[in-house]
């Protein structure tokens, strides 16, 4: 597998992985044809995988007298959930080397998970189950329409997005202030600003073609627009950031600005 070139206006795919693994999304641990769904995930400061293990799995014995190192995979799927539909993100495969949580330090892996999805509540439940760690070999970062390799050192080293623990907030701020402006803004796109814009999905025909836009995710380089078009097609549209935002105010800024640009481009 080649890896795909990444759009100035995306994430490096090691940093989105890194923050994909840090929380996001529904996991699934794989080892040796053994599969678990419903893994609680989390990513420590040295960029090894927190995993806790649902109450009834039953793991394979890990190396040196289980399966090979490197045989594991953990996969998360990140969506955003619509009224009608779940739209798919982005997804990552990760290559683990596991090893148990030794017993003097489960306690801070625990609350590490708890703070990774607000869960403090459930801290009590989760005595007793099977909690892992890992460090990621290399990963497979999935982005329609593009898969691109990741490097298990540039894993570790990459940092979150420092968006993403508000990024619901600022989801809504958007949809409540801009959709409209969204809306109308990009069906004043010509033909060039509309190639320019769009990441995946069929080709855009022309300005009266989009029936709606919704902002489905926003990390510290752009926002991520669905655009629905007439026939119900769907395609993913990105309006590039020129800085990274500091709060929720700063991403409704930015995402008007690019707006405007994306509109004056085609102008």
């Amino acid at each position: 597998m080649t890896a795909s070139p990444t759009s100035p206006a995306l994430l490096p795919a090691a940093v989105s992985a890194r923050t994909i693994a840090a929380g996001s999304g529904v996991a699934t641990l794989a080892v040796a044809g053994w599969r678990s769904t419903g893994v609680l995930h989390g990513c420590d400061g040295s960029g090894r995988l927190v995993l806790l293990l649902p109450p009834d799995a039953v793991l394979p014995d890990l190396p040196p007298t289980g399966p090979p190192a490197g045989t594991t995979v953990l996969e998360v799927e990140r969506s955003a959930a619509l009224p009608d539909a779940t739209v798919p993100l982005t997804s990552i495969q990760a290559w683990v080397e596991l090893e148990e949580v030794p017993p003097g330090e489960r306690a801070d892996a625990l609350e590490l998970l708890a703070a990774c999805h607000s869960l403090a509540g459930a801290l009590r439940s989760w005595r007793g189950r099977r909690l892992l760690r890992g460090t990621v070999l290399h990963a497979h970062c999935h982005r329609a329409p593009r898969c691109e390799e990741v490097d298990g050192a540039d894993f570790t080293a990459a940092r979150p997005d420092a968006v993403a623990p508000w990024e619901a907030d600022a989801l809504e701020r958007v949809r409540l202030e801009l959709r409209e402006e969204l809306l109308t803004g990009l069906r004043r796109c010509g033909s060039a600003g509309r190639s320019a814009l769009v990441l995946d999905g069929p080709a855009w025909r022309g300005t009266g073609d989009l029936a709606d836009a919704l902002p489905i995710a926003v990390d510290e380089r752009g926002i991520t627009v669905l655009g629905v078009l007439s026939d119900g097609e769907r395609l993913h549209l990105r309006l590039p950031f020129g800085a990274a935002p500091a709060d929720v105010e700063d991403v409704v800024d930015l995402t008007a600005t690019a707006l405007h640009e994306a509109v004056a481009a085609a102008a």
